[in-house]
């Protein structure tokens, strides 16, 4: 027995269920080749070939015996005049009845295609009529009288007519000689509720369809005017108007197949009206609309067309960055848009929980931008021209070293199930949000939302060449800080067939979101945040229903990516979100016993030669090491940006580390056996392969990194060990930098105090800690000089420098200085703010200089996603140590000593050993500076030019939310604002 994972359904053969589960995603892989209809199983895609008069082959079924050709493989049923008479009917054409009496021998409709007619409110010719091309005249068969076709419709459609649901069956059963005909009454037009402009009437001629906030209502071609001159050139010669969107993927809902045709989407002056539709003839321009009043009990129509284009282009509706209110260089056009997405982010940035360096505004001043980003989702994802047209906005050289990962071409089949399973995804976050805010017909955001009677609710994901680009965007940007991808390659079909594809769904989901978030576009930034929203309530919901799954690779995957995303996405409602799930996902961590040590068995003996299966076990244990020290490195940026203490405790980590990178990417069982031979490189000339050699744990090198046993004990390490040795470190500087702040600064209380521990001996104690930092950094030169600098080992050493910088700076103090807390502006209180804010001047000026020369080294488009937050803490510093000064003379550093002039220097040009760095640390002397794009320098004594300095350095990076945000902090504050 086997049972459906959506619905529980029970099945006892397994290739039953298989072909149950294709009603769930919506596959349909059976096309039609004729037609290009899609079907879930074989045999009816065979039974609708008969409609075609064709078989499975491609072959002219013949019609044996003068026997009339069955309907769609059904039992040819009798004709017209031997079911009215009630007559046996030998099925012959034309019978043995109608042809001794000198009767027309007509065709009659099944049962079934009457009551799927009646149940859709279509009108069903009546007996003896039947469906004729325009300007030939129709006869009744039984009287000969000619009968006059009543038709309503606008002049420039030419003759309206019927057209059967099996065209070619239709007209094969016509004999040559007078043909049967056709009366029926046309209803008036009916047409989508227009939100801003009413439609253009039935009868209209004008070519201008009528619009919603910059949206085709009416014509869901290309460009509108190019396909209305197509269609008038084309109406000469009696042609169809050729297709602007692939056919072949798209599925008619389920009662409609057969009956609506491309051609009859694709005129460009009669909207498409699921109350209303309208069938013709495949060869001729003319329509017959089919009554259809009684509509009440149908459900709501999935209309898989092509939805109305936007009238401008990507670029016109860029949205990128808010830096453009700044930047007069960087147009963007917002007078059409009553309400964009950015304006809502941009009004909740001074409620962030972090960046706080201008008034806080309270949370419930800001405008909630979940259900916006849901509603934006949508709008792009419909927007399916836009997307075929779409390339990406990145230079090839900000990609250094080329790609980090080889990205696979996605199926078809793969993207049809992303497809079936986002709808599912997007439309309960919909339902959840539309019932939470009241607000929801529209009235203030103007956007189509499912179940709206403005629009479908059946949407498009972009085409697999965009998918892949943002694939590969986040292999270049996400997998080179956070490597969870094995053998060098991402291969998004190979994850949509596991076990489970509802949380394969999602990891892929949110691999394209965190993706199109490094690239600065408006409508990659509405799919990045709209995805984000809805795979946020589908991890919780699937994590809710088996509680199983909170200890499962894939959906724990899901997760980090989702914290990642949701931290630094610029959104104030996720930023949140991710704060206070982070917290979840690590007890969920714990509890699923991934932390422990678990000793590998050993290989069962008929096994122990076989590298593949050898490097397959290795794999497995891999990739549970580097997703759980994945969730550490997001628990220290998070906490370092925050100042907070990391949720995580290095005694906690006991599961061995990482190993070396080129084991990981290894893309062969040789190669792999090859490479660990020499990592793991035993005496004696053993082979190491199948031994178990592991890493430390974080513990275990930790304990060596404070027994200072590193370098006697020959312990190697990779960069992203160094990263996690971190780790630790930060946990203590946070600890006793927090302490510290705890502390009295009166006199009184210094001296009559009879605690045990002081500002004194914590400060000794942080000092200590000063020193560790400074063997991590040892190491970290030890190690350059063996290997070469690459991008892990730049973002290493711009964490130690902010870690360090936090050891002499209370930031959150720098933050409320910023603000203007408790200042009187007296310079004799911001000297004392001064001292408080930076306990030692040059210590804190080299570790700034450092963070942005680093920054500025890395390429623009494989930053990490904090590299804008780590320039925003060096500027609020510099900006610190800046107004002090006065003008005057500069205040004593550390040691009660005035600094000493001498040559300046650039202290985010120049690398930590240059000699006026270090003369500058060891004996006070120099005047540092800061270098500017043209090469120029500026003096760190003056506080608003180092703003608006550091503002331009964040404009030399790719454009984000974040970024935009932080940039607009920063300005505000270099403007006084």
């Amino acid at each position: 027995m086997v049972f459906c994972t959506y619905c529980g359904q029970s099945f006892t053969r397994d290739e039953h269920l298989e072909r149950h589960i294709l009603t769930h995603t919506n596959v349909k892989p059976f096309k039609c080749f004729t037609c290009h209809m899609s079907f879930a199983r074989r045999d009816l895609l065979q039974r609708h070939y008969t409609v075609h008069g064709k078989d499975q082959n491609q072959q002219e079924i013949p019609a044996a015996n003068g026997m009339i050709p069955k309907s769609a493989g059904r039992t040819p049923i009798a004709c017209s005049n031997c079911a009215k008479t009630k007559t046996k009917c030998d099925k012959k054409f034309p019978c043995s009845r109608c042809a001794g009496r000198n009767l027309r021998c007509t065709l009659r409709p099944t049962r079934r295609s009457s009551k799927n007619a009646n149940r859709m409110g279509l009108v069903v010719p009546p007996e003896g009529l039947t469906a004729m091309p325009p300007h030939i005249m129709q006869i009744n068969g039984e009287t000969g009288q000619t009968l006059p076709l009543a038709v309503q419709g606008s002049p420039h459609q030419g003759q309206p007519l019927l057209k059967p649901a099996s065209p070619k069956d239709a007209m094969t059963s016509i004999p040559e000689g007078k043909p049967p005909l056709l009366t029926a009454e046309r209803p008036p037009t009916q047409h989508f509720d227009q939100p801003m402009m009413g439609p253009s009437p039935p009868g209209s001629k004008s070519m201008s369809p009528p619009t919603t906030h910059g949206f085709v209502q009416q014509a869901p071609a290309g460009s509108f005017d190019d396909f209305a001159h197509m269609s008038q050139d084309d109406s000469d010669d009696g042609s169809s108007p050729r297709f602007m969107l692939d056919w072949t993927q798209m599925q008619m809902p389920m009662g409609f197949e057969g009956v609506v045709q491309p051609e009859i989407i694709m005129q460009p002056d009669v909207a498409f009206d699921p109350h209303a539709l309208h069938m013709a003839h495949p060869g001729h321009d003319g329509m017959l609309p089919i009554i259809a009043e009684d509509t009440t009990g149908l459900a709501p129509l999935i209309t898989p067309i092509e939805t109305p284009k936007v009238e401008r282009s990507f670029s016109d509706l860029e949205l990128g960055s808010s830096a453009a209110m700044f930047n007069p260089r960087r147009n963007v056009s917002l007078g059409s848009e009553p309400r964009n997405d950015m304006g809502a982010i941009i009004a909740a940035q001074d409620a962030w929980s972090v960046f706080r360096c201008t008034p806080i505004v309270p949370s419930s001043a800001c405008p909630k931008t979940a259900r916006m980003n849901l509603e934006r989702l949508e709008q792009s994802l419909k927007n399916h021209e836009g997307w075929s047209t779409w390339s990406p906005h990145w230079d090839e050289a900000d990609f250094a070293g080329g790609d980090h990962l080889t990205v696979m071409q996605l199926h078809e089949s793969t993207r049809d199930k992303l497809l079936a399973i986002t709808q599912s995804f997007l439309h309960k976050a919909l339902d959840i949000h539309r019932d939470s805010t009241p607000h929801y017909p529209g009235q203030s955001t103007g956007h189509l939302t499912p179940n709206s009677n403005s629009g479908s609710n059946f949407v498009l994901l972009p085409p697999a060449r965009v998918l892949e680009y943002f694939l590969r965007s986040y292999a270049n940007c996400f997998e080179r800080y956070y490597p969870l991808t094995s053998r060098g390659i991402l291969d998004a079909n190979e994850l949509m067939h596991c076990y489970n594809d509802r949380a394969s769904s999602l990891l892929v989901l949110m691999m394209i979101a965190q993706g199109a978030m490094n690239i600065p576009d408006a409508q990659a930034r509405w799919l990045t945040g709209g995805i984000t929203e809805a795979c946020r309530i589908s991890l919780f919901d699937q994590i809710e229903k088996n509680i199983i799954l909170s200890g499962d690779p894939i959906v724990l995957h899901s997760a980090l990516l989702f914290i990642v995303q949701a931290a630094w996405s610029g959104d104030k409602w996720q930023m949140d979100i991710a704060m206070g799930q982070r917290g979840m996902y690590f007890a969920m961590l714990r509890h699923s016993g991934v932390l422990d040590a678990r000793p590998s068995p050993p290989p069962p003996s008929e096994q122990r030669n076989n590298v593949d299966y050898v490097w397959s076990e290795w794999i497995q244990n891999e990739s549970r090491s580097r997703l759980v020290y994945s969730w550490a490195m997001v628990d220290q940026d998070i906490s370092l940006f925050h100042d907070t203490a990391p949720l995580f405790s290095v005694t906690e980590f006991n599961t061995p580390m990482p190993d070396a990178d080129r084991l990981w990417n290894a893309k062969s069982a040789a190669e792999w056996s090859s490479i660990f031979e020499q990592v793991h490189e035993f005496s004696g000339g053993y082979s190491s392969v199948g031994s178990g050699a592991r890493p430390l744990s974080l513990k275990d090198l930790f304990r060596h990194f404070l027994d200072d046993e590193m370098i006697t004990l020959g312990i190697e390490m990779t960069p992203l060990q160094m990263r996690l040795l971190l780790h630790p470190l930060q946990s203590l500087v946070c600890q006793y930098s927090q302490l510290l702040s705890c502390f009295s600064d009166s006199l009184s209380s210094r001296s009559t105090s009879s605690r045990a521990i002081t500002a004194l001996s914590t400060r000794a104690r942080l000092e200590e800690i000063q020193s560790l930092l400074q063997r991590w950094f040892d190491l970290a030169e030890r190690y350059l000089k063996a290997n070469p600098m690459c991008v892990m080992m730049q973002t290493n050493l711009v964490m130690f420098h902010l870690i360090s910088l936090n050891a002499v700076t209370n930031f959150p103090e720098i933050e409320r200085l910023a603000r203007r807390e408790n200042s009187d502006g007296t310079y004799q209180q911001l000297m004392w703010l001064h001292k408080r804010c930076i306990s030692d001047v040059e210590e804190a000026v080299f570790h700034c200089g450092q963070v942005l020369r680093l920054i500025r080294t890395m390429p623009r488009g494989i930053r990490p996603p904090w590299w804008s937050a780590a320039i925003y803490r060096a500027a609020l510093t510099l900006w610190t140590d800046s107004l002090a000064h006065n003008g005057a003379q500069p205040p004593p550093s550390a040691n009660g000593l005035f600094p000493v002039a001498g040559p300046s220097f650039a202290i985010d040009a120049l690398p930590a050993d240059h000699p006026l760095i270090v003369r500058y640390l060891t004996k006070r002397e120099g005047l540092p500076c800061v270098t500017k794009r043209d090469g120029s320098q500026l003096g760190i004594d003056r506080s608003f030019p180092i703003l608006q300095h550091c503002v331009e350095v964040i404009d030399e990076g790719a454009s984000s939310r974040l970024s935009d945000g932080i940039r607009t902090k920063l300005d505000r504050l270099s403007r006084g604002c």
